[in-house]
């Protein structure tokens, strides 16, 4: 009665064994390595045989490199494939799992080259980005700097607009006038006071206007101001 329990439980074993490992065959014909390698790790459990625990590890290591090359951690990828390539397989579906991972190891060391160059280029064109910038900025400084220069030449002082106005008057011809600056218009403008002393040695003469001028400071116009 023993034998005969044996016998059945030693034939369920063979029967998830092969089955798990013709299922695993069948994901690695996919190049299915994750399912692959859940299949082989089924039938190893069921019989810790040398083939079932080659097959499980190559695969898994497959399965694991892919998964990380997808999510473009070629470096980390890069270490699963070479671990596979230098697996000593000994059975036909572990050598073509050594021969897979020898075609992406160097896919994967290209990969890892790409990224990194691939990041330089991007700090380089952060860089040069940055450095036009400040280069713009100084070049935008230096040109308001140079306007504001530019209106400050332009700029009218009040001893220029005087000399305008007495142009304007002709106070050359008129030695009693006096010119004094009163005050700055509200659009800016300088406005001058023109007049005469009846007793110009005296400060307590008395003033009589002879006219209210305004500068334009900005295109020298002179006008009289009403």
């Amino acid at each position: 009665m023993v034998v005969f329990f044996v016998l059945i439980a030693s034939g369920c074993v063979t029967r998830n064994y092969d089955s798990n490992m013709d299922l695993g065959k069948s994901q690695l014909n996919e190049e299915n390595y994750l399912e692959a390698h859940e299949a082989f790790e089924l039938a190893y459990k069921e019989a810790k045989t040398p083939k079932s625990r080659e097959l499980m590890d190559l695969s898994g290591l497959l399965a694991s490199g892919m998964k990380k090359y997808d999510e473009q951690d070629f470096e980390s990828a890069k270490k699963d494939f070479e671990e596979a390539t230098a697996y000593k397989a000994k059975y036909r579906e572990g050598k073509q799992m050594v021969s897979k991972a020898a075609e992406m190891h160097p896919v994967s060391d290209s990969a890892t080259i790409e990224a990194v160059v691939g990041n330089d280029e991007a700090k380089s064109t952060e860089e040069t980005t940055e450095e036009g910038s400040k280069a713009e900025d100084v070049a935008g400084t230096d040109t308001k700097g140079k306007e504001g220069s530019k209106d400050s030449d332009r700029s009218l002082s009040k001893s220029q607009a005087e000399k305008l106005v007495r142009d304007y008057v002709d106070m050359e011809n008129f030695s009693q006038l006096q010119i004094e600056y009163d005050h700055d218009a509200e659009k800016g403008d300088y406005i001058f006071h023109v007049f005469e002393v009846d007793e110009p040695s005296q400060k307590s003469g008395h003033k009589t206007t002879w006219g209210w001028y305004g500068v334009n400071k900005e295109t020298k116009e002179v006008y009289e101001v009403m």
